[in-house]
């Protein structure tokens, strides 16, 4: 039997992973050096913060600057035009959540 496609698994499956939801919440007001994000997230390992910006920029929904042209270089991400058209469907979610979490109390 073949799989059927859902538009939402695909929605699913660009924000699936630990940290990229917070990381575009965290990212959607302002534009944030790589520095601020790893601050930001303290207990996040430095590899699956790299892992997860670079997946977030090859889909499209992030963009990284590099400024400077010796060390110390700076890192600059951004939510692209693309990438803010999801942000309002996250702060969605993330509202619903707290909402259902008061409701179980």
């Amino acid at each position: 039997m073949a799989a059927i496609y859902s538009p939402i698994d695909t929605f699913l499956q660009v924000i699936k992973g630990k940290y990229k939801v917070k990381i575009l919440i965290y990212l959607s007001d302002k534009n944030r050096r790589y520095s601020e994000i790893r601050r930001k997230f303290p207990l996040m390992s430095e590899r699956i913060l790299i892992k997860q910006l670079k997946e977030l920029e090859g889909e499209g929904i992030i963009a990284k600057a590099v400024t400077g042209h010796k060390p110390p270089l700076k890192v600059q991400y951004s939510i692209t035009p693309y990438g803010a058209t999801v942000c309002p469907i996250i702060k969605q979610m993330w509202f619903w959540g707290e909402q259902h979490e008061n409701q179980l109390r």
